[in-house]
């Protein structure tokens, strides 16, 4: 009787695990209409070619086919078994590159046909390798198990470097498959001139420039001298260089400039903070068996010394004076920022403050900071959005509600409102301020700002009101 409750059970998990599959993947697919349609109509190609091929004995092109449709699946293997998330642009592209490399390449003689076919094809692979080489670097520069910072142009280098090993890597399999299977994956190249130091007549060590008007090779008249390969891999190396050298520029630059940028995070995949586990109570966080754990890739830089903040007036306006920040004020005023982000849907997104914060440890809190000297409130605000969270918002989408004047801590804070629409997967944590986040309702946040016992009334009367009458489910 246990033998079967426990099979029942084990039963009903894997029908529940296979409604919340199904469940994801009808998610997946209203979510990113364009990949699901790409990925269909290109795995029906590749099933129709297999079948033709099967059905002429091209044994092996099936096996290419066959081939093509495993590949397909790494992407998604990508994504679900190791959290890392892969740009829908980035997916498309390679599921475009398997199939013209295979598919139209290999099997539809495009490599013939098109002479610039496999320049193409070795040219986006290094720009694409170069994407993968600083998404590699940018997990291990996340890790928990490797506190480092490193430069931007390291991590161009780094990159540079993985995608010409991946390219040297490519050229030495097609090598190997000429050389042990006989095969032609280093194409041919017909020359109509040489130029050799062997056949100088004086013995220099000089070139001397021959001109080939004929080759007879076993009785049959060749239109020139055949290049086993040399000009094919050195050729495939020199485009590899150019596509490495252009995305780790452009991978540089999108890092020196704090992750602003909507071009290069469509080839850089992330890691998925949100699906991982946290650490066991009593496991300490270096020693965890699972992925890295994130932290910003373009964090805050480590300050000199002390945080120095502006001061002003009770009316809000510069006195032109500093202090170090937590210094007495006097009879001066310092400045923060409140920043409520919310969602198309109406969500609005709580963070959970670190513990060792001095106001609120541990508490789910809306994003807080101190405007610092130099800094405007929209300065401060952007500023902590980007450090705190890891999402850059622009300016203009920031609403600034009112100013409120805490005359006890003599604080002038501005409050804003912005909508933001940040995909869970690219929220990058600074563990030193943000432990957590979660979204919740407009309902839900009526109540939490009813709760908030540490604000004025007015405070919470002029917000919940902007809330109520301003925001969209």
């Amino acid at each position: 009787m246990a033998g079967r409750k426990k099979q029942k059970l084990a039963r009903e998990d894997r029908l529940k695990k296979r409604r919340e599959d199904i469940r994801k993947s009808k998610q997946e697919i209203r979510e990113h209409p364009i990949l699901f349609t790409v990925y269909v109509v290109l795995r029906v190609l590749v099933v129709a070619v297999l079948i033709l091929q099967l059905m002429n004995g091209e044994y092996y092109d099936v096996f290419l086919c066959s081939l093509t449709l495993l590949l397909f699946l790494i992407p998604s293997f990508v994504e679900r078994r190791l959290h890392i998330d892969v740009p829908n642009t980035l997916e498309v592209i390679i599921l475009l590159f398997i199939f013209s490399a295979e598919i139209l390449g290999e099997i539809q003689e495009y490599y013939l046909l098109f002479p610039f076919w496999d320049t193409m094809l070795h040219t986006l692979n290094g720009f694409l390798m170069a994407a993968i080489g600083i998404a590699m670097v940018d997990i291990l520069n996340r890790s928990r198990r490797f506190k480092v910072r490193l430069s931007p142009v390291f991590v161009a280098l780094v990159a540079f470097c993985f995608s010409m090993t991946i390219g040297v890597l490519w050229e030495f399999f097609e090598y190997g498959m000429d050389q042990f299977f006989g095969m032609d994956m280093q194409k041919d190249t017909w020359l109509s001139v040489v130029n050799t130091v062997s056949l100088n007549p004086d013995g220099k060590n000089s070139p001397v420039h021959i001109p080939i008007e004929s080759v007879v090779v076993n009785g049959q008249e060749w239109p020139g001298y055949l290049d086993v390969g040399i000009h094919d891999t050195m050729k495939d190396l020199f485009v590899n260089f150019i596509g490495a050298v252009v995305f780790s520029i452009i991978g540089m630059i999108y890092i020196m400039g704090r992750g602003t940028g909507k071009f290069a995070p469509r080839f850089i995949p992330r890691l998925k903070e949100h699906e991982l586990s946290p650490p066991g109570e009593k496991e300490k966080p270096e020693e965890r068996p699972s992925l890295l754990e994130p932290i910003a890739l373009d964090g805050l830089d480590i300050q000199a010394g002390p945080e120095k903040v502006d001061l002003y007036t009770k009316d809000g306006k510069l006195t032109g004076g500093t202090i170090e920040r937590g210094e007495d004020k006097g009879d001066d005023f310092t400045m923060g920022i409140h920043a409520f982000i919310y969602d198309g849907k109406g969500r609005f997104l709580l963070q959970k403050r670190a513990e060792d914060k001095k106001f609120r440890p541990g508490q789910w809190e809306v994003t807080m900071g101190h405007v610092l000297a130099g800094e405007t409130a929209i300065d401060c605000a952007l500023r902590e959005t980007k450090e705190e969270l890891g999402i850059a918002l622009p300016a203009e989408n920031f609403v600034k509600l009112y100013r409120w004047v805490d005359w006890e801590s003599h604080m002038h804070t501005e409050v804003f409102f912005v909508r933001a629409e940040p995909e869970e997967s690219v929220l990058t944590l600074q563990k030193e301020e943000v432990i957590g986040v979660q979204w919740i309702g407009k309902a839900e946040m009526l109540e939490f700002i009813k709760k908030m016992d540490y604000r004025p009334e007015s405070y919470k009367a002029v917000v919940a009101s902007y809330l109520k009458d301003c925001i969209g489910e």
